[in-house]
């Protein structure tokens, strides 16, 4: 599966639309109102939710993806992309012959198609069924809930689909029998490759003066409950220390979550402000360095 590209922190955050605005704003109630739902759950119920709305109340948040919208191309337009990155924010691969531009080898397209497993023909199969089931999840959601309903089918539904990903790795095997690769291809098709291996994207280095992210009400709970639970349960183990807390949290009532949910609200309005501030200042900066570079230019002509 080809690696995402990296992207310009300094870029505009994308808009969303207005069934995401929706699910980001309601997620921590929902969680609230229905303890113990799956993710899976949790996004069919914030779906069923979101359909089930008045007009009148779905245009309010039409309007803000609107004002989203808005907000988005304001700042893509005063952007300036540094070296490698598109007008977008989004990383540039360099493309080499032989390759495709996601940096995959090219394949003849006679060769054989290769099996897939049986997650993989599950999702294949399931994929549009899930996305109107779902309207409006974003391709990452729908990709964990696939794997949640796949994770939780039965052995007899799991032994179907295991045994359609041996019936197609044998259609692969016995194509592979009869298939002649071309000149410059390798047994199974591919180009061969003559220039040297793509290096590992390294990853985007976060500026050390920027903001740090806001904390979420379950975060900022566990902060504190950590130690507690150390002190109770001597050499708990880290994932065991991950289910306890979620346990606990569970556990309360709405009125108990509030205290965290208003430090959570908090920290998000201090990430709000740093951040404007931290554009403005990147901006200036970048400004001020566009100004010098035109001073120079006649003196270096």
């Amino acid at each position: 599966m080809p690696k995402k590209q990296p992207r310009d922190p300094g870029a505009p955050k994308r808009n969303l639309s207005p069934f995401l605005l929706y699910q980001h704003s309601m997620r921590e109630t929902f969680k609230a109102q229905n303890p113990g739902m799956t993710f899976g759950q949790l996004a069919k119920y914030t779906s069923a939710m979101y359909a089930a709305m008045e007009p009148g109340e779905k245009e309010v948040w039409n309007k803000r993806a609107e004002a989203d919208k808005v907000r988005y191309l304001s700042e893509l337009s005063i952007y300036m992309p540094p070296p490698g990155f598109d007008a977008k924010g989004d990383g540039v691969m360099a493309v080499i012959p032989g390759r495709k531009k996601n940096g995959k080898q090219e394949r003849d397209a006679r060769a054989p198609k290769r099996n897939m497993s049986a997650y993989l023909l599950y999702q294949n199969a399931m994929r549009d069924q899930f996305k109107a089931e779902n309207p409006g999840m974003s391709f990452g959601q729908l990709s964990k809930y696939t794997s949640h309903m796949y994770k939780n089918m039965t052995q007899e539904e799991r032994a179907a689909w295991n045994a359609r990903a041996e019936a197609d790795r044998q259609r692969f095997e016995a194509e592979m029998t009869s298939y002649v690769p071309p000149p410059g291809h390798d047994a199974y098709g591919k180009v061969l490759d003559h220039y040297p291996k793509l290096k590992r994207s390294r990853k985007t280095t976060k500026d050390p003066a920027s903001p740090k992210r806001a904390r979420g009400s379950f975060v900022l709970f566990t902060f504190e409950h950590r130690p507690k639970v150390i002190a109770e349960c001597p050499g708990i183990k880290f994932i065991d220390m991950g289910s306890e807390l979620g346990r606990r949290w569970r556990a309360l009532t709405p009125e108990q979550k509030k205290p965290y949910e208003n430090l959570a609200e908090q920290d998000k309005e201090r990430f709000r402000q740093e951040t404007a501030q931290y554009k403005a200042k990147a901006h200036l900066v970048q400004n001020m360095g566009q100004n010098i570079v035109m001073k120079l230019e006649p003196v270096i002509s």
